[in-house]
């Protein structure tokens, strides 16, 4: 079996995601990650993310459904699939970057599959976040692979990144996050007829509600001012994710520019996966400090 190399770079170390981690599909290709597909339940029928449902077809679906639709980790087969493309494509190491093992059981698939073609041809990275949150850490070791990196520095690097990353997100409606059971402090039903808009923070593997407020402005203000609270003007690369709400992201996003230090951008549907359990009309922001020595 293959020792981890020396010197990791992007021709002996390939990178494995799921499609929870939101990577957008150019850098995806352009950095040539694997994606192992979530799967998504409407009834009876279950679809992988991506590859049996889009995100259009999903949000129609979504909307002439009665029936809401739950998730499910992918199966460790679908893993060992990727695992197997990798090595057989000339990988010597695989980084597998899953969505946060606190709310989703990907990270045990994850590992579970690695068994099958020993354990120490890996690294497999509990991202401890959520969507576009665990994406830039995929993005971040990708580019790190790309310089070269000696396995210490990587780890180093990539435990600083997993533990500055926050994100914040409004929701439109309580009703799918009240129904999942998954989100933290929530009290379901409360503020529907008042247009009370629940603030999500997205932090330590956990999804939170850390404040309710008036109206959708007030609460995409209110994303914008917690995010700035936690970095204050650091430079900062941000995911801005939405669930088919593109023109209100990029709404957002403009509102962003004009409080914190942003340099590169990323957009990112939340797509199947976490849509089903936070619903349509989610905005947000995730951010990735761009002063840690990438």
């Amino acid at each position: 079996m293959s020792e981890l190399p020396a010197v990791m770079t992007a021709a002996n170390t390939r990178i494995v995601v799921d499609t929870s981690s939101n990577v957008p599909d150019d850098l995806l290709a352009s950095y040539r990650m694997i994606e192992v597909p979530t799967l998504v339940i409407f009834g009876e029928e279950s679809y992988r993310n991506k590859y049996d449902l889009s995100d259009a077809a999903f949000y129609e679906k979504l909307a002439s459904s009665k029936e809401l639709p739950t998730t499910s980790q992918p199966p460790p087969s679908y893993f060992a699939e990727a695992y197997r493309q990798a090595f057989e494509e000339g990988a010597e190491h695989i980084v597998v970057v899953t969505v946060t093992s606190k709310l989703s059981g990907t990270f045990r698939s994850a590992q579970m599959a690695a068994q099958e073609f020993g354990v120490e041809r890996f690294t497999l990275w509990d991202s401890n976040s959520i969507s576009i949150g665990g994406g830039w850490q995929a993005i971040m070791a990708a580019r790190l692979l790309a310089q070269g990196v000696e396995p210490d520095r990587f780890y180093s690097l990539m435990g600083k990144l997993r533990g500055e990353i926050i994100g914040f997100a409004a929701l439109e409606t309580l009703k799918y996050v009240a129904r999942s059971g998954r989100v933290g402090n929530l009290q379901a039903g409360f503020g529907e007829l008042l247009q009370v808009k629940p603030i999500l923070e997205l932090w330590d593997g956990a999804a939170t509600v850390t404040a309710r407020v008036r109206g959708r402005k007030r609460s995409m203000q209110e994303v914008i001012e917690r995010i700035h609270k936690f970095y204050g003007d650091r430079p900062l690369n941000v995911g801005v994710l939405h669930a088919n709400a593109l023109a209100d992201a990029e709404t957002l996003l403009v509102q962003a520019r004009a409080t914190l230090n942003i340099g590169e951008v990323l957009y990112s549907d939340i797509g199947p996966a976490i849509a089903a359990l936070a619903g349509p009309g989610v905005v947000g922001l995730a951010g990735c400090p761009a002063d840690l020595g990438f």
